[in-house]
C-alpha cells in the first residue's frame, strides 16, 4: 500500500483525517473501538481506511454507524445523505476566530491555502452546518455592535514619529490606496468577464487579486477609510471568487470562499453586500440539490437586508422562489414570485443606491428565475413563455447565462411536446455556450441532451404472453 502523504487529500474523509491528525491506523482504531461499543467486533485494519478514500469504496453499514458515533453524527444523517455525504469533514466558517479584522486576515490566509481545492465538489457546510455558520455570522454582524476597524497604527503627529519613520509610512499608505483602487475597478471587469465567458475565465485573476488583498491587510491597518475599502474590495473578490467556484463545480471551494466573505464584508461593515453572499450561498444550495439549506440561507440573506433596496429585496425573493420549488411548495414560491415582481415594479433601471454588484438583477432576468422556478415546479408551459420573454429582453453580452436559459427553454418546449423547437433552441444554446469555461452550463447541455434523446422502441416480442 503507497505511503501516507503529509499533504491533504481532496476526499472528505481524507481531509477530516487531516484535520483531526489521525492517521490511517488511528482512524481504523477510533472505528474498531466504536464498533466494539455498539456491539459489533471489529478489526482496526488501516488498509480499508485507504481503500475508502482513495478506491471509491463504500464503507459497510456498521463501519459507517461506527464512524458516525465517533464523530458525534446523529444516525438519521446516515440515512438522508449517503456517504461521505454526512461526514462533518469541513467547517462552515474558520474555526475559533474571532469577529475582528484580524481574524478575517486569517480567514482569509487560510482560503487561499486552501480555496481552490475542489474536493471532488462536495459542499463544506450543509444541513446543521450551514445553519450553525448562519447563527455564529448573525451573533457576530446582527446580534452585537460592529467591530471597529482598528485606529492608525502610526502617530497623527508627524513630529511624533520623527522624519525617518513619517516617510516611509506616508508612501506605504500611498501605494496601499492606489493599489485598492486598481483591485476595486478590477471586479467589475472581472464580473463581466464571468457573464461572458464564465467563471473558469476569472478564477485564476480573482484569487490573485485577493492575495495582493491578503498581503494588504497583512501590513495594514491604514486608517478606518482605506481599511473600509480594502475589507469590501476582499469582500467583493472572495464573494465573485465564490460564485466562479459554484460555476465550475467546485461547491466546497465556493462555500470557503462564500463564507470567508461574509467575515470580510464584516470588517467592512457592508450589510448590502453580506446580502449579497448569502444570496449566492442559496442558488448555490440549489445548484447542489439542498433547497432546505437554500431557504436557510436566503432567511440569512433576509436578515441582512436592512434598508436594502427595492432590488435588492426583488433580487432575493426570486432567491426564495427557487428555494420554494426545490421543496414542492408551489403556493409559496408563486407568493415570492409576485413579491420580486412588485418589488421590482417601478425600477425602470438600475438606482443609483443599488450596490454595483447588481447591475445583473433586471426584469430579464428576474423572468428567467421565475421560469426556471415553474419549470422545476412541473409548469413547463407556463415556464416556457417566461423563458422565451427572458431571452429576448436579456442583454446579449451575458452568453453564460443566455446559454443556460435557452436550454431551460428548450427542456420546456420538449415538455410540452415541441421536440423541433426543443431542438431549435438547443441549438441556440450550443452556439451561446461556444467557448465558455463554465463547467455548469456544460452539464446543463449534457442533461438537456440526454432528455432528447429518442426513446428506441421496445422490441416486439414473438411467441405467447407470459
Amino acid at each position: 500500500m503507497p505511503q501516507e502523504i503529509p499533504n491533504p487529500p481532496t476526499h472528505p474523509l481524507g481531509y477530516l483525517r487531516h484535520r483531526h491528525g489521525w492517521s490511517y491506523q488511528d482512524l481504523a482504531r477510533l472505528i474498531a473501538d466504536n464498533a466494539r461499543a455498539l456491539g459489533v467486533p471489529m478489526a482496526a485494519r488501516r488498509e480499508k481506511i485507504w481503500r475508502w478514500e482513495h478506491w471509491g469504496v463504500v464503507p459497510e453499514r456498521d463501519s459507517q454507524r461506527a464512524l458516525a458515533r465517533a464523530l458525534r453524527v446523529p444516525p438519521h444523517e446516515l440515512r438522508t445523505r449517503p456517504w461521505p455525504g454526512w461526514l462533518p469533514a469541513y467547517e462552515g466558517l474558520p474555526g475559533g476566530l474571532p469577529w475582528t479584522p484580524a481574524g478575517s486576515g486569517a480567514a482569509l490566509r487560510t482560503l487561499l491555502e486552501e480555496g481552490t481545492r475542489d474536493n471532488r465538489g462536495y459542499p463544506i457546510a450543509y444541513g446543521p452546518g450551514l445553519g450553525e455558520a448562519a447563527r455564529e455570522w448573525a451573533d457576530a454582524t446582527l446580534g452585537a455592535t460592529r467591530p471597529v476597524i482598528p485606529a492608525q497604527r502610526r502617530p497623527a503627529d508627524p513630529a511624533e514619529a520623527g522624519p525617518a519613520a513619517t516617510c516611509p509610512a506616508q508612501t506605504a499608505d500611498r501605494t496601499a490606496e492606489e493599489t485598492v483602487g486598481w483591485l476595486e475597478s478590477g471586479v467589475h471587469g472581472m464580473r463581466r468577464l464571468d457573464d461572458r465567458l464564465g467563471g473558469g475565465a476569472v478564477r485564476k485573476r480573482v484569487e490573485a487579486d485577493l492575495s495582493i488583498a491578503a498581503g494588504l491587510l497583512a501590513l495594514g491597518p491604514y486608517g478606518r477609510a482605506l481599511d473600509a475599502r480594502l475589507f469590501r474590495v476582499a469582500a467583493d473578490l472572495a464573494q465573485l471568487g465564490g460564485w466562479a467556484a459554484a460555476d465550475c463545480g467546485h461547491h466546497s471551494a465556493a462555500q470557503r470562499h462564500f463564507l470567508t466573505a461574509l467575515r470580510l464584508a464584516h470588517d467592512a461593515g457592508d450589510q448590502p453586500l453580506a446580502t449579497g453572499i448569502w444570496a449566492g450561498l442559496s442558488l448555490q444550495a440549489v445548484f447542489t440539490g439542498h433547497p432546505v439549506d437554500a431557504l436557510a440561507a436566503v432567511d440569512a440573506a433576509d436578515s441582512a437586508a436592512g434598508r436594502a433596496t427595492r432590488r435588492t429585496r426583488a433580487m432575493l425573493a426570486t432567491r426564495r422562489a427557487r428555494a420554494l420549488a426545490g421543496t414542492g411548495d408551489e403556493a409559496a414560491c408563486r407568493r415570492a414570485l409576485d413579491d420580486a415582481r412588485d418589488l421590482l415594479a417601478g425600477c425602470a433601471g438600475a438606482g443609483a443606491d443599488d450596490p454595483g454588484w447588481l447591475y445583473w438583477f433586471d426584469g430579464a432576468e428576474l423572468q428567467a428565475q421565475a421560469g426556471s422556478a415553474l419549470l422545476d415546479l412541473g409548469r413547463p408551459a407556463e415556464a416556457l413563455e417566461l423563458l422565451e420573454g427572458a431571452l429576448a429582453a436579456q442583454d446579449p453580452s451575458h452568453l453564460r447565462d443566455r446559454a443556460v436559459y435557452a436550454a431551460r427553454a428548450a427542456t420546456a418546449r420538449l415538455r410540452v411536446g415541441d421536440r423541433e423547437g426543443a431542438l431549435a433552441r438547443r441549438h441556440d444554446a450550443a452556439r451561446f455556450a461556444t467557448g465558455l469555461a463554465s463547467p455548469r452550463t456544460t452539464a446543463v447541455l449534457d442533461a438537456l441532451a440526454v432528455e432528447l434523446r429518442p426513446v428506441s422502441p421496445a422490441p416486439a416480442r414473438s411467441g405467447p404472453a407470459d
